[in-house]
């Protein structure tokens, strides 16, 4: 029995020594061809917001290579139609923004001055012709103006490199998710079929379940984002704050990722008003955003995202934090949604396994089912009788999927 528990502990260590050296190939083999990651998962999320149009285009009865290209096209007219409704208010506050740079940096100054001489500290020496040029001349100074010489240098190199990047993004992730809604379907039965047979209804079963959460989370972040913009732009146009429509758009876009959107998007705000000279705006400016923010977590985001996986705001935080440490921008962006997906696999693999729970119950504990308000309840409950006749009575029960400790017989 002793040679037994050693042979499976020595197992044990050797199929987590080959776990993390597989890992390890893993990362070295995806920063060699990092340019592709961005353009694949720019075209999973377009996989994730198109896909539930292609279905009900395809509940019309229109074939999925049309509902697919009819789901892009409907999608582009949106975009263009919400580019030329803020173009042009866009476009007159930047040229308004660097006009007024110059008048900003004045002001600053003598908000400098006046805060030196509060202290005791004269900001006009400080910033004299003479006092300019002993710094310059100082040799740890100029070290320090190499560094960051060449970190400008290696700053622009990255912005090339990104500009390049987005170019690549525009013009594959499209074409990439295009052909992945055609073929969405056929992707997933050869995925099952490539699983051995006693394994494939779980298999059915689990990716659903991780497919429905990160498809509920991609949209449901995305709607949420737009709403948070348009709260954001209407409260600063109504407090009267100059540029309300670039702080609302940059505050909508940061929403993409959790707790940062009414974060930096109040920041904003507060800094164009206090350089506005009207600190009462700045007090305005906090508490719209803290309406929105709790408004989008209490009211908002509980109602569009319904099905949403069990994550408290320290694994968030840390996912956050190793996703920009790894991946940039790009992990950032997906760090809530890949953490997600590995919760559910570990957690059903973990309940069902070792805890012998179901399918079913193994879900309910890992995903959370929002229900709709009643009244919206009410109206989904009334469909019309030519479209029940589409659902069959399986696929209107729901049936609970077997114990996984019951053996599943082989098809002969």
């Amino acid at each position: 029995m002793a040679s037994e528990g050693l042979k499976k502990a020595a197992l044990y260590i050797w199929i987590a020594v080959g776990a993390v050296a597989l890992g390890y190939v893993a990362l070295v083999v995806a920063e060699a061809v990092r340019v592709i990651w961005l353009p694949i998962a720019f075209a999973a999320g377009l996989v994730f917001i198109l896909e539930p149009a292609v279905k009900a285009f395809e509940r019309m009865r229109i074939h999925r290579v049309a509902g697919s290209i009819l789901a892009f096209i409907v999608l582009t007219a949106l975009i263009i139609a919400a580019l030329g409704l803020v173009f042009p208010t866009v476009q007159s506050q930047g040229v308004e923004l660097a006009e007024s740079l110059p008048m900003l940096f004045t002001d600053l100054v003598a908000w400098l001055r006046e805060t030196g001489e509060r202290f005791g500290v004269n900001v006009d020496e400080l910033l004299s012709q003479q006092a300019i040029e002993e710094w310059l001349n100082d040799p740890a100074n100029q070290e320090t103006i190499q560094q960051l010489l060449s970190g400008f240098g290696a700053g622009a190199g990255q912005v090339i490199r990104g500009v390049a990047e987005a170019v690549i993004i525009i013009g594959l992730a499209p074409v990439l998710a295009l052909y992945v809604l055609i073929d969405l379907d056929r992707f997933k039965r050869q995925s099952i079929e490539l699983t051995p047979p006693r394994y494939q209804e779980e298999v059915a079963y689990v990716s659903g379940e991780v497919g429905g959460a990160l498809g509920s989370f991609v949209r449901g972040q995305l709607l949420v984002s737009v709403i948070v913009g348009i709260a954001s732009s209407v409260g600063m146009w109504l407090i009267d704050l100059p540029f309300w429509l670039l702080v609302g758009i940059l505050a909508g876009f940061l929403n993409l990722i959790p707790f940062l959107g009414p974060v930096v998007g109040g920041a904003l705000a507060v800094l164009v008003a206090l350089l506005n000279g009207d600190p009462w705006q700045a007090v305005w400016a906090v508490a719209i955003f803290v309406v929105i923010q709790q408004i989008d977590n209490h009211v908002i985001t509980p109602m569009i995202q319904r099905t949403r996986v069990h994550l408290s705001p320290l694994v968030i935080v840390l996912a956050l934090v190793i996703g920009g440490s790894v991946a940039g921008l790009l992990g950032v962006l997906i760090a809530v949604p890949v953490t997600a997906a590995i919760r559910i696999l570990v957690g059903h693999l973990w309940r069902t396994r070792v805890l012998g729970q179901s399918w079913r119950e193994a879900s309910e504990a890992m995903i959370e089912v929002t229900e709709p308000p009643e009244r919206l309840a009410r109206i989904s409950r009334k469909i019309p009788d030519d479209q029940a006749r589409l659902f069959t009575t399986q696929e209107m029960t729901p049936v609970d999927p077997p114990s996984p400790d019951v053996e599943q017989e082989e098809p002969t």
